[in-house]
Parts: structure tokens; sequence; C-alpha cells
């Protein structure tokens, strides 16, 4: 009898307990801020409702995390403002009020985007309210190919990968271009040619309030048989008159290993080379669209004299000695005397009686 009688008087003060506690509630849960980027502090707040700060049990609240790259339960942060898992030393939690408890994330990881619950402890019903983490990562670039050598006509494929919250968009623009050659991780060339050569930039590009973005770069080197295209094939110029001519090729060879000019006379094959100096001036430049395989050579035969007629030829080869050359024959010009009006003037008279003449005859 005495058992029963201790019974009924547990089962009373439970109910009182529960009816005390029933009527409080979750009124909303707040993440400030809500979408953190990493290394951020995070700060989330819950509010409850119908709190008696003169009850005879408090009102506990309950902390806990699922972490979608982590965890596959909850697992327990903090039990009121006593913290049981602080994350490596970044949790820590408080009792701001009765009705406000709050938990912080100081500084905030990745790993750490998930569901963070607020939950009353000692309640019969459960009452909870849950708060999605998305943590923002920056893009970041964390494979590119690298630099890539191949023979003219064979494929090519560039690889590019990226990693962010959220996901960054992948494109590959190529240097001089201002719009995208692709939208993709993988940039593939089929078959390969010299005009493909150059550098191409991978960028990794998240919109996320902000523009964030990533870059990296890669070079694709072409292996090409030289070629020599010249401006002329014949220039023409007279001789002692304190004159210079021209001559202008454009060369293309990667690796360039040589580029040189030699003239020859006549049909013979015997070449002499020539250089900068007293009778001559070579101008060699990188072309302004190369990417160190095209050259521009401007060769000038100072003051040209007889002598200076002849085949100029520039030579260039690669570091596999392969060559290629063009030439240009530098001819004598014709010239041109002034007009000599005297002729005119003495033999005028001349003229004018041949004319009547004709006149007279075809009337």
């Amino acid at each position: 009898m005495y058992f029963i009688y201790q019974l009924l008087i547990v089962s009373i003060l439970i109910k009182l307990y529960v009816g005390q506690q029933s009527s409080v509630q979750i009124q909303k849960i707040e993440a400030d801020p809500p979408n953190p980027n990493v290394g951020e502090g995070l700060k989330i707040r819950c509010f409850l409702i119908n709190v008696d700060p003169f009850a005879q049990y408090p009102t506990q609240v309950l902390w806990s995390i699922r972490r979608f790259s982590q965890d596959r339960d909850f697992r327990i942060l903090a039990y009121g403002g006593s913290v049981r898992d602080t994350l490596s030393g970044r949790v820590s939690a408080r009792k701001e009020s009765e009705e406000v408890y709050e938990i912080v994330f100081r500084p905030v990881q990745e790993s750490d985007s998930g569901i963070v619950r607020c939950e009353l402890a000692n309640t019969e019903a459960q009452v909870r309210l849950e708060q999605i983490i998305n943590v923002l990562v920056p893009p970041s670039i964390v494979y590119i190919t690298a630099d890539v050598q191949v023979r003219a006509g064979d494929p090519v494929t560039l690889e590019c990968r990226a990693q962010g919250n959220p996901p960054p968009l992948i494109m590959w623009i190529r240097q001089g271009q201002e719009y995208p050659t692709s939208y993709s991780g993988i940039y593939t060339i089929e078959s390969v040619s010299r005009d493909d050569r150059g550098l191409y930039k991978c960028v990794a590009e998240q919109q996320t309030g902000q523009k964030l973005t990533a870059e990296n770069y890669v070079n694709i080197f072409v292996d090409f048989d030289p070629t020599v295209i010249c401006d002329q094939v014949i220039v023409e110029q007279v001789p002692n008159i304190n004159a210079d001519a021209e001559i202008t090729c454009l060369a293309e060879a990667y690796p360039m290993n040589v580029l040189k000019w030699e003239f020859s006379q006549g049909n013979t094959n015997v070449r002499r080379a020539i250089s900068s100096g007293a009778k001559y001036r070579i101008d060699t430049n990188v072309a302004s669209d190369s990417i160190d395989s095209r050259y521009g050579s401007r060769l000038i035969i100072k003051n040209v004299e007889p002598n200076d007629f002849g085949k100029y030829t520039l030579i260039v080869m690669d570091e596999s000695k392969r060559q290629a050359s063009a030439w240009t024959e530098l001819r004598p010009g014709s010239y041109i005397r002034p007009f000599n009006q005297s002729i005119i003037h003495y033999s005028s008279p001349f003229l004018i009686f041949l004319c009547l003449i004709l006149y007279t005859l075809f009337q």
C-alpha cells in the first residue's frame, strides 16, 4: 500500500512538471550571418517564448549539429550554456537570458556546413527548430594541366579542376581574346596548329553577391616546320646615288635556333654571311602577335653600289635542325633624267615647220 502511495505522488509531480514546461515554445532560430564566409565568426541564437523564470525546473536548451560532410547523426555540442563538444576549441555557448540562448563558431570552417538544431531538453513533447548552415568558400584551382609541347596535327587536352562553395563555373580564355573559348573544365583541340599556340587561362568564377574568381595558366607550344616569307621577290634600286635598299621578311620557327642573312650573286649557290656593320643594318624583333616563335627581320643595304646587286637570303633553323629560307633579289633600277626643256626651245621652229607641211599634205 505504501509503495502504491509513493508511485501516485511521483506521478503527480511529473504531471505538474510537464504541465509547467509544456507551454514553453521555440519562437525562432537565427544565424548571423545567414551564409558565413569560411574563416568568419558565426553566431546562432535560439529564442524561446512562454518561459516562466520562477519555474521550479528551469528550461534547458540542447544544441546539436549534423555536418553534411562528416556526420551521419546529430552530435551534441552544448547543453544550455555548457559546451560538451568544442569542435577543436571553435565552439562556445551561453545563456543570454531566460528567453535567448546562443552558440558561436569562431572561426567557421567549410566542414561546418550542415544543420544546427536547437531543442528543449526537458519537455515531454519534442520541441525543436533547425537552421541550415551554408559556409561560403571562395574558389580555388586545385589542378591544371602543365605546359604542353605538341606536334602540329596532334590532339591537345587541357584540364582544370576547381573547388569552392558554391561550386564555381570553370572556363578557358585564350590570351588576347575577350570571350571564353570553353565553358568546361576540359578543353580539347582535336588537331592543333601553329595558330593554336599561346597562353590559355583557366578561370574559376563564383557569383555570391560579389564576383569571386581564381585563375591559373597553361602554355601550348606547337612543334611545326619552320617557314620564311619575304615581302617582295625583287627590289630595285638605282646605284651610286647615295640611296639605301630595304628587304623585309617574316620567319617562323619554334624553338628558334638560328636566324641569319646571306648574300649571293649570279647563278652560284655560294653564299656569304652578312651582319650589321658599315654596309648592312639588320633589325630583328619578335612579332607582336607571337609567343616567341615569329620574327620579323629587316635588312637595309646602305648606299647601294653595283656590286651589291644579287640575292639576299634569310635562313632560319629550329632546335631540331629543320630549316627554311626565302630570298629577295636586289636589281638595278632605271634612272629617269630630269626633262630638258632646252631641246624643245631650240627645235621648236623646226617642229612648227614640220607640222605645217603635214597639215598641207592631208588637206
